[in-house]
């Protein structure tokens, strides 16, 4: 384990290496600072390098236009041309020939170099030169005077002038005209077919031949804009053809152009290739940098993954010395550490890097040590608590822990009110301390270091202000919590539940003996619902098992009665059997009926239904049953119809059931009230009557199954009408309001209007 470990510390080390040579790369190329998009979307002749290199060109080409007038003769060097003319007395002036400028500088000790610039020395003037007034200058026919010492040189002064001229025009020649190059040219001005100027390193070649090359740029004398395709036209080379013009026309044009393929090997080429150079240098350095980041990042997780594995002797995690000291000091001793080696690679190692680095490198290079200080050191750290963490006692061991854990003494057992007294006195005093310490330092001491303390006393103030207004926050959110978790279980939630993680203290406390309580509700309704679960297919199972034997009874009643037996006894004892059975049966549909309704286990067929109309039909059909008992059927029905949406079948079953119970025990030679009325948007039907019994009970215990408002049970009945009633009453979106007052009974069936 340790020989694994210890390599992935060795890959870990050369992949860091390796991003630091892949940042040195890229922090050395040219290019650096323009990101990687000129790596696709840029070529040679798209950068500025090109562009300065063209722009010196063509001002180098106005040159030689130039110089070609002044040293040419028939487009050959003529060293018997006059060069300057200087004014030696009053009225007396002399000119000078190239050649007699050109042996004055060579007997000086002037030469010109590979390079064409003036070698062997500067000239210098002393009181024994004579100055003579420059009268003319060849090369700079234009040249005017802006103060009086301007026009006064040395003769060894003018001569190392003219040979710096005439060097400018040898290495202009000896680039674009002697030897074969990249940039091709022609100026011409004409004034007709036989004469015209030309300037040139190219013959034959029309305009279209010089667009082909790669980068052009064409300016005519006719035109007022420049046809170019390079990225930066210079802005003075219009101005230049004009002002250079011998004729006083516009018909003249200058074409430019460089070939793109570099044929020649030219600076044009040299520079191309170094770019192209630079871009492998740089996509080089960028692989390399990736590489490295990868490694590190893999080698990194090899040394998370191997650090403190469990010991599978002691079953602990291998611990050093220093990793069993707090996490904070740790941090300091690793944050110390990484300061020593800080120095030492400022006293030292920096000294050693200015050996092997150019002056212009010195800052990377040590800012490059310093970062690998840094991730050492870091690195170091996250390892060390790492296999705390693994440990397990990254938290528990750490002296924050320790803090709390001792100051938590003071308030974990108090009540909520000491709590907030406790901390709002610690809270009063810190604040009270660090205003009196910044206005002491405010209005006693001026320096910066006194302000710089007083910008810390200041941050400690702000940061409690903030720590108490986040613990206010914190501790109104969880009241906030803890009441919406009680709305929620006073609704019936039972099964909301409080993130307890997110709690401290007795807050937590709190909110898990809340979730306690729901959880014990949740349980007893779980244990309500399976006993009503348990209780209804109880009595559908007996309901079904007695409604067979049942059948067969009423069957074999029917098939004696049949045989018309003439004895009056027996009569008597088979009407009594008859109805005791009829009875039976009625209790036990009944009771089917009351379980289908309570457990909603019923298909229902909703549709609009003239409410008004289903009660004038229900008054008919118990009007003469009405009249047995001596009952006068009151009613008061809108004239017009009134649409509500239910299911028939199952409405008139519960107005069938409010009927009977009406039937079976209003008090006789009463009167039963029947009315419908309007409530918003409700159609309310309500039936009244007087009980023939006392009605000691409460209305909503009517509704109960198996309860009677007769308690003596002298009538006929299960108990179990009103309860189905209701539960059909409400599985159709309807209601169901009981009444008791004395022994005046109401019920009210509401039902929501059609719209």
């Amino acid at each position: 384990m340790k020989k694994r470990k210890d390599f992935a510390a060795l890959m870990h080390m050369l992949f860091s290496l390796l991003v630091v040579v892949g940042v040195s790369i890229m922090y050395s190329n040219s290019h650096y600072g323009e990101g990687i998009r000129w790596i696709n979307h840029e070529t040679y002749e798209d950068t500025p390098e090109f562009t300065r290199q063209i722009k010196s060109d063509i001002d180098d080409i106005f040159n030689y236009v130039k110089y070609k007038e002044v040293f040419e003769t028939n487009g050959k060097l003529d060293y018997s041309k006059p060069i300057v003319r200087v004014l030696e007395g009053p009225g007396t002036t002399k000119e000078y020939t190239v050649d007699e400028m050109i042996r004055r500088a060579k007997s000086l000790g002037y030469y010109l170099n590979e390079q064409f610039k003036v070698s062997g020395g500067q000239p210098s003037a002393d009181d024994t030169d004579s100055y003579v007034r420059v009268d003319y200058r060849a090369y700079e026919p234009d040249f005017k005077i802006t103060e009086p010492g301007e026009a006064f040189l040395t003769m060894d002064q003018l001569a190392y002038e003219v040979l710096t001229h005439l060097g400018n025009y040898y290495s202009f020649y000896y680039r674009y005209i002697q030897n074969p190059s990249n940039l091709k040219f022609e100026i011409l001005y004409q004034n007709t077919e036989e004469d015209y100027k030309l300037y040139s390193n190219v013959s034959g070649k029309t305009i279209n031949d010089f667009k082909t090359m790669g980068r052009y740029l064409y300016v005519t004398g006719e035109a007022l804009y420049v046809d170019s395709n390079l990225t930066t036209v210079p802005k003075n080379v219009s101005s230049l053809l004009e002002k250079m013009n011998p004729y006083n026309n516009g018909n003249y044009h200058m074409t430019v152009a460089v070939d793109t393929s570099y044929p020649y090997g030219d600076a044009y080429a040299r520079a191309s290739a170094s770019y192209d150079r630079m871009r492998l240098l740089f996509i080089t350095g960028m692989i390399s940098l990736c590489l490295g980041i990868l490694g590190c990042m893999a080698t990194l997780y090899a040394l998370v993954s191997l650090t403190g594995l469990p010991d599978k002797e002691k079953g602990r995690s291998r611990l050093r010395r220093v990793d069993r000291l707090p996490a904070e000091s740790c941090l300091l001793l690793y944050f110390g550490a990484s300061i020593l080696a800080l120095l030492l690679a400022n006293k030292l190692a920096y000294k050693i890097i200015h050996l092997f680095f150019a002056i212009d490198q010195w800052d990377y290079a040590e800012l490059a040590l310093r970062v690998l200080i840094y991730y050492a050191a870091g690195l170091s750290a996250a390892l060390s608590l790492l296999k705390r963490y693994k440990a397990g006692n990254l938290w528990t061991g750490s002296l924050i822990y320790r803090g709390l854990k001792n100051l938590s003494l003071y308030f974990k057992n108090h009540r909520f009110t000491t709590r907030i007294m406790l901390s709002y006195a610690l809270f009063l005093v810190f604040n009270i301390a660090m205003t009196m310490a910044f206005a002491f330092l405010l209005f006693t001491y001026k320096s910066l270091e006194s302000r710089i303390l007083m910008g810390v006393v200041a941050l400690l103030l702000f940061s409690l202000d903030f720590w108490i207004f986040h613990q206010m926050y914190k501790n109104a959110w969880e009241t906030d919590q803890i009441n919406e978790a009680l709305f929620n279980i006073s609704r019936g939630d039972t099964t909301y539940k409080i993130d307890t993680l997110t709690f401290n203290g007795k807050e937590r406390e709190l909110a898990e003996n809340i979730n306690h309580i729901s959880t014990g509700l949740e349980t007893a309704l779980q244990e309500k619902v399976r006993s009503e679960r348990l209780k209804a297919d109880l009595i559908t199972n007996v309901s079904h098992d007695i409604k067979t034997p049942l059948t067969s009874i009423i069957n074999y009643v029917d098939l004696i009665k049949r045989e018309k037996i003439q004895d009056p006894k027996i009569q008597g004892y088979l009407e009594v059997l008859e109805q005791k059975s009829q009875r039976l049966k009625t209790l036990t549909e009944d009771l089917v009926e009351a379980s289908k309704a309570s457990s909603g286990n019923l298909k229902l067929e909703i549709t609009s239904i003239d409410f008004v109309e289903l009660i004038h039909q229900t008054n008919g059909e118990f009007e003469e049953k009405f009249a047995l008992r001596n009952l006068e059927l009151v009613s008061t029905l809108p004239d017009e119809s009134i649409l509500i949406e239910a299911d028939g079948r199952y409405l008139w079953r519960v107005l069938e059931n409010l009927y009977n119970n009406a039937f079976k025990y209003a008090m006789e030679h009463s009167r039963v009230y029947v009315d419908i009325t309007l409530e918003e948007d409700m159609a309310v039907f309500t039936m009244k009557n007087i009980s023939q019994s006392p009605l000691n009970i409460n209305a909503n215990e009517l509704t109960e199954r198996f309860v009677r408002g007769d308690v003596a049970r002298t009538t006929e009945g299960s108990g179990l009408g009103i309860s189905i009633a209701k539960s059909l009453a409400e599985l159709q979106d309807g209601e169901l309001r009981l009444y008791i007052d004395g022994d005046l009974f109401k019920a009210g069936l509401a039902f929501p209007i059609k719209k």
